[in-house]
């Protein structure tokens, strides 16, 4: 499940994946950013992506490469913004690292982090989900 949250007028977008996370899933999360760009998310957002209670995430090595097409293709028309991926887990990082490199690409500005509050302070934003 992906769980997604708009905060800070528009200007910051929260994913929390929980449970079992799939490449269906990915896309509808995907789908929604471009979707919601002009009317509740602003350019230049910034995107943070945490995990709770995860137990999987099943995609292939295919599947990341699809997200970078999809980013190269449709997700133009969202702009360019940072993304913050936060990974305490190393079996993840893999996942972590291809996507922000192939990102490059496509105008993502993405990083990787081991905890939230790291993330939350390279975004330059406060930590919403402490309130």
């Amino acid at each position: 499940m992906i769980a997604k949250s708009i905060f800070e007028s528009g200007c910051l977008v929260v994913a929390c994946f929980s449970g079992v996370v799939t490449m269906p899933e990915i896309e509808e999360y995907f789908y929604w950013l471009v979707k919601n760009r002009e009317e509740n998310i602003k350019a230049g957002f910034s995107q943070l992506i945490y995990s709770e209670q995860l137990e999987k995430i099943d995609i292939q090595l295919k599947d990341i490469h699809r997200i970078s097409h999809l980013n190269a293709t449709v997700g133009r028309t969202r702009g360019s913004f940072n993304s913050a991926l936060v990974v305490p887990e190393l079996k993840y990082y893999w996942m972590a690292k291809l996507h922000k490199t192939l990102s490059k690409s496509s105008n993502i500005n993405t990083r990787i982090f081991r905890n939230i509050d790291d993330a939350f302070v390279w975004l330059n934003f406060d930590n919403h989900l402490n309130s």
